[in-house]
């Protein structure tokens, strides 16, 4: 008899659901609920492979089982034998009997034929004993029979047990690979999840790093007189004082009207010339003149916001800068506009610190990347946001 085991451990793929983050869950919360779900991956992993262990246990006795089914087969085939053997000689012996005129008188016949007391004594034992192997033989038959029924009935037993527990142990089996499985999904998506939400935190930690600055800023402009740029012609000012007097009279009466329009602002800039690695800097931004503007974008193959752009063109130029526009203003040097030289960085906020940056080309033009993307442009619209210029060091 031959019988076949089937151990099955295929997955059941079911649908696994997104992980849910709450908006107010912090990129380290994430963290420990991602520890706890990798955690449970891994005490999985140790339940399958003692599970796995337990089975090819089960195999093994089942092996057993299997060659003590064979080896009862092969003893039912012999037992078989002896059998049709024994019926054989009973059936011939019960023909002999059966051509005498009965069983009982023949034994008689054979007892009586005695010749003397000892002849007639051992045919009483041999009639004796011809009986009682007929009889054993049949006693034995029926053990025999009854032997390999017990043994077969056991063996039967067994194996449904066997094939019980491997169906108990394939399920399990199956659950644990499938909450595996989903669990292996959520960490995953985890994963992603805290990769997304640390960006969002890096983002908001610069916003208001450029807040607290933009604030200290407007402090010390509060406490800084203004000073206003002038040209280099001071000796024919001071050799002109009536005109001054007169300019200054103007200025004043038209004061009222300055203040009522905003922009743009007249700044006068210097222009002077740049360092070499200011000048490859620019050679670089202008490669990518006519780009789109991207939001965080920090190099060509994503694109570039207005800080991104001055990172990358200074990094080719072989110098370092901070990714942020607040972070590049607090890395240069202030300087004043009179003293503002090609390749100097320019800085402007709209109220809530510094928030765009260009690369100074001279003659009151600049290269940065903005909303119509990376342009060669005037600063005079620009300098009613005007923060001041850096220096890069």
């Amino acid at each position: 008899m031959v019988l076949a085991l089937t151990l099955a451990s295929g997955l059941l793929f079911n649908t696994v659901q997104p992980t849910v983050v709450h908006a107010e869950e912090t990129s380290q919360q994430m963290i420990d609920k991602k520890a706890k779900v990798d955690t449970e991956v891994k005490k999985l992993h140790e339940e399958l492979t003692k599970l796995q262990k337990e089975i090819d246990e089960k195999v093994k006795v089942f092996n057993k089982v299997q060659a003590d089914i064979k080896e009862v087969d092969a003893n039912i085939v012999d037992t078989k034998k002896r059998i049709e053997q024994r019926s054989t000689i009973l059936s011939d012996r019960m023909a002999a009997y059966q051509a005498q005129d009965n069983t009982v008188g023949t034994y008689l016949n054979a007892v009586l034929e005695a010749r003397s007391l000892a002849d007639l004594m051992d045919r009483v034992v041999a009639v004796k004993t011809l009986m009682d192997a007929d009889q054993e033989l049949v006693d034995q038959q029926e053990a025999d029979k009854a032997n390999l029924e017990k043994q077969k009935t056991t063996l039967d037993e067994k194996q449904k047990e066997l094939q019980k527990q491997f169906q108990e142990l394939q399920q399990k089996e199956s659950e644990m690979e499938v909450k595996k499985a989903e669990n292996e999904a959520k960490s995953l998506a985890l994963k992603a999840q805290i990769a997304t939400k640390q960006e969002e935190e890096r983002l908001e930690a610069e916003r208001k790093a450029a807040e607290e600055e933009a604030a200290r800023l407007r402090a010390l402009q509060a406490t800084t007189p203004v000073v206003q740029a002038t040209n280099s012609n001071d000796n024919n000012n001071n050799s002109n004082d009536n005109n001054n007097n007169n300019n200054n009279n103007n200025n004043a009466n038209n004061s009222s009207k300055a203040n009522d329009v905003k922009s743009p602002q007249n700044v006068v800039v210097g222009s002077g010339s740049g360092t070499a690695s200011s000048g490859d800097a620019i050679s670089t931004a202008k490669q990518f003149l006519g780009r789109s503007y991207v939001w965080g974008g920090s190099n060509p193959s994503t694109g570039f916001d207005c800080s991104g752009l001055v990172q990358w063109s200074y990094k080719q130029a072989g110098v370092s800068l901070p990714r942020t526009a607040s972070q590049q203003y607090l890395a240069t040097q202030r300087i004043s506009a009179s003293e503002a030289r090609v390749g100097d960085l320019v800085f402007f906020s709209y109220g809530s610190g510094v928030a765009h940056v260009g690369i100074y080309l001279g003659n009151n033009t600049m290269i940065d990347a903005q909303n119509k993307g990376v342009v060669i442009e005037s600063l005079d619209w620009w300098n009613q946001y005007l923060v001041g210029f850096g220096r890069i060091q």
